[in-house]
């Protein structure tokens, strides 16, 4: 934690500490040298009212004092958390992933899952100071990063994906849509969904999830992930390598479905792309992100450290009054009597 916001000043406030008593000193043997050289030392103690010298150090100690809570007001010392309400114009999205087995299918090198998280690594790096949600789906869809703006949560989330986060196995698209919508809908304006799936979905309530969509502003980039000509889907049998299997004993091929993503892009007002490498469609995603209408959001933001400048300040201005208050000489006597008498 840094305590002052400008501790530099203090070098300055050395300056300024030596400059001063270098005058003081400067001016009492100047003054101590003219008395003497006019041979007036005595002379000048004589006129001097007793009690005078005491309260001039102490009036300069006063000043000594407030210039230096001056100095310690002006460097700015600061601590505690103070969230200030900011309003700014931005783009909400959410990011929906695939995290079924059919994912680990490496049509795709290493495997379908592992390159949508090298391409989302890419973009968010791209995409700093959009609100991005992070969401796994398999049989039901999971919230994986609330909607945040801190990129280093965003890719810690995409790094802990994997085809063991969800239990339910299965592939359930319109989940993953309902979820977004869910999500999204406090936010006004445009919204956009990237969802990243093989398009395999082997729930058929599609259409309702689509209509979810789109009452809250939602556009869907749909990407491929996979080969329409399919792949087989890598597992570990009983401690030995081995490729999936359907409860008849077949041996189970993955393939991409285009024509599902199409319809779910072409009915929210979104677009559609096959994955080619990382690069290029998180460029292509960077671009839709920009092209979004921005809207208007009020939140919190977060200030790590309060100025809490005043107390110097005051106790400074106090410190000036007192030396302002503090008379040079000691007050005379109302009244003196002279002889015993009162002069008239």
């Amino acid at each position: 934690m840094q305590l002052f916001r400008d501790p530099m000043v203090f070098l300055w406030l050395l300056l300024a500490a030596g400059g001063v008593f270098g005058a003081l000193i400067y001016a009492g043997r100047y003054r101590a040298g003219v008395l003497r050289k006019l041979r007036l030392t005595a002379m000048y103690s004589q006129l001097v009212t007793p009690g005078t010298e005491p309260r001039r150090r102490a009036k300069t100690i006063l000043f000594l004092c407030a210039l230096g809570f001056l100095f310690l007001a002006w460097a700015g010392p600061q601590w505690g958390v103070e969230l200030k309400e900011s309003e700014t114009e931005i783009a909400h999205a959410v990011i929906a992933v695939d995290t079924s087995t059919s994912m680990l299918a490496q049509d795709l090198k290493p495997n379908r899952l592992e390159n949508a998280k090298q391409m989302l690594k890419i973009l968010i790096s791209d995409c700093k100071g959009y609100r991005l949600g992070i969401v796994a789906f398999a049989g039901k869809a999971f919230i994986q990063c609330p909607i945040t703006t801190d990129d280093l949560a965003l890719g810690y989330f995409v790094e802990m994906l994997s085809t063991e986060i969800i239990p339910m196995r299965g592939t359930d698209i319109g989940s993953a849509l309902k979820l977004t919508a869910g999500m999204l809908s406090p936010y006004p304006g445009k919204k956009a969904l990237i969802l990243l799936t093989d398009g395999e979905n082997h729930e058929t309530e599609l259409d309702s999830a689509i209509k979810a969509a789109k009452e809250n502003s939602i556009a869907v980039f749909a990407i491929g992930i996979g080969n329409p000509e399919g792949d087989l889907i890598p597992v570990n049998a009983n401690g030995a390598p081995d490729y999936k299997k359907d409860s008849a004993g077949r041996t189970v091929v993955t393939k991409l479905d285009e024509k599902t993503l199409l319809k779910i892009a072409s009915e929210t007002g979104g677009a559609y792309t096959r994955y080619t490498g990382p690069e290029e469609v998180s460029a292509k995603l960077a671009d839709f992100l920009k092209d979004m209408a921005r809207s208007k959001w009020k939140g919190k933001t977060r200030v790590q450290y309060k100025n809490r400048y005043q107390l110097p300040l005051l106790m400074a201005i106090l410190l000036l009054l007192a030396e302002m208050l503090v008379p040079e000489k000691p007050l005379a006597k109302s009244a003196r009597k002279n002889g015993g008498r009162r002069t008239k």
